[in-house]
């Protein structure tokens, strides 16, 4: 049985990569979108428990992306961990003011990861 379905949104075509390997490692079911358009298309499709969402991404960025999840009846409930490379003095509060879950900065740990999506997953009451 899985441990949760994470939907990996990111235009780092290897970072999405390299963390669905790890993730999958720890029993989870990943699901990648390179683009903030895929992104909402595979949250749709894929019906994650968790998405972690890149914020620096061309086109359609990770605010962008966050606020069209959270005005989706569909979408609004599925908690986002916001992870970027650009360290923000205030992310983890600017994050939780735009309606994310939580916020990591990149470079982070695996295990770091893996703690926060249990936690996200153990908080969500619609978590199969």
């Amino acid at each position: 049985m899985s441990a949760g379905k994470v939907l990996i949104i990111d235009d780092e075509k290897l970072l999405v990569k390299s963390t669905g390997m790890v993730l999958t490692h720890h029993g989870y079911e990943v699901n990648g979108a390179l683009s903030g358009e895929e992104g909402l298309n595979a949250a749709l499709e894929f019906a994650p428990d968790v998405i972690l969402l890149d914020i620096m991404m061309p086109g359609m960025d990770g605010w962008q992306v966050l606020e069209a999840l959270k005005q989706n009846a569909i979408t609004r409930r599925i908690p986002v961990i916001i992870f970027s490379a650009r360290e923000y003095s205030n992310g983890k509060a600017l994050a939780a003011q735009k309606g994310a879950a939580d916020f990591i900065a990149k470079p982070f740990e695996a295990d770091e990861l893996v703690e926060m999506l249990v936690n996200q997953l153990s908080a969500s009451p619609d978590t199969v």
